[in-house]
């Protein structure tokens, strides 16, 4: 659970720093591979890291049409 916290924390932390290539940080922070990485995150944190990212950058979480 710690290491999977941890993980999680710095995902956040880079999604909030600026753009993400999220397979490679899926592959750094010891995820199989960017879906996991993506389900983790949704499931705690409540939104995918890309929505996040955007959120956290001031962008709006909902593509315009």
């Amino acid at each position: 659970l710690l290491v999977r916290c941890a993980r999680l924390h710095e995902a956040a932390a880079r999604a909030s720093g600026g753009p993400v290539a999220w397979a490679a940080l899926a592959t750094e922070l010891g995820y199989a591979d960017q879906s996991h990485l993506v389900r983790d995150f949704a499931r705690v944190v409540g939104e995918p890291p890309a929505r996040y990212a955007r959120a956290a950058a001031g962008q709006p979480t909902k593509p315009e049409r």
